[in-house]
């Protein structure tokens, strides 16, 4: 007798992101506030959505994902789900509330991505632990990258530039301050550059950076003790264009 097929579903309000290396090679920057659809085997169905600024994953849908005792479907945000950040233009994270959800993904091109996923859960009661093991996923869009993106994250025809690498860091530096510094082999895509703090998907301040790209935010009622991080959008300067970059998640 053939085991009956179980769904389980994997309901997350509040997950800890966790930055890990990138699956494969990411070479295109994303389309901020885009939705990008996809599928992975035996019809299981990827979707997520970033933020405005193109910094963060702020929600995600796995329906469908295929495993040897049962099937999946796992979701959340945007309520609830402080984000997963974009660095390198690609995403990672491993959650585990009550199910075990790794979500691995990079940006092949600004329309396109791919990457893996898992989704595991002991038994429990009568059923039996489930594993969809490591599974590949594709996805696109169809939102409209940037005037001055082309194929893979590089611009086209005259004029046009691949975007200057950009890193946030932010760290708490004191009982009154957060500080952090904007990295960029382009000076002019340091000083200068807006920088927002955010609470999840909640916009707290901004401010911009100094010379060499130092910022700070004071530690207000708003941010101590909540997970917080540090964006800077898109910029475009004479040399080039300055890329989106955010900071990990800190305590603030």
């Amino acid at each position: 007798m053939n085991r009956p097929r179980l769904t389980r579903i994997v309901l997350i309000s509040l997950v800890v992101a966790a930055v890990a290396a990138p699956v494969a090679l990411a070479s295109g920057a994303p389309v901020p506030g885009a939705t990008y659809k996809g599928t992975g085997p035996h019809g299981a169905i990827v979707n997520f959505t970033l933020s405005p600024d193109g910094t963060l994953v702020t929600s995600y849908q796995l329906f469908n994902v295929p495993a040897n005792t049962c099937s999946f479907n796992s979701a959340a945000g945007p309520q609830g789900f402080p984000g997963v950040p974009i660095h390198d233009n690609a995403f990672s994270f491993d959650v585990h509330p009550f199910t075990s959800v790794v979500f691995h993904g990079s940006f092949t091109g600004p329309t396109s991505a791919a990457g893996t996923l898992r989704l595991y859960q002991g038994a429990t009661g009568q059923s039996p632990p489930c594993d969809s093991g490591t599974l590949n996923w594709t996805a696109t869009t169809t939102s409209t990258p940037p005037a001055g993106s082309g194929p893979g994250g590089s611009g086209s025809g005259p004029g046009h530039h691949k975007p200057f690498l950009t890193r946030v860091s932010l760290r708490r530096s004191s009982s009154r301050w957060l500080t952090g510094q904007i990295a960029s082999p382009a000076g002019a895509c340091r000083a200068g550059r807006k920088v927002v703090l955010w609470r999840g998907s909640r916009r707290i301040a901004s401010t911009k950076t100094k010379a060499g790209g130092k910022f700070s935010f004071s530690r207000s009622l708003k941010v101590r003790g909540r997970a917080v991080r540090a964006s800077t959008a898109t910029m475009s300067v004479k040399s080039g264009v300055c890329a989106a970059g955010s900071s990990k998640f800190i305590k603030g």
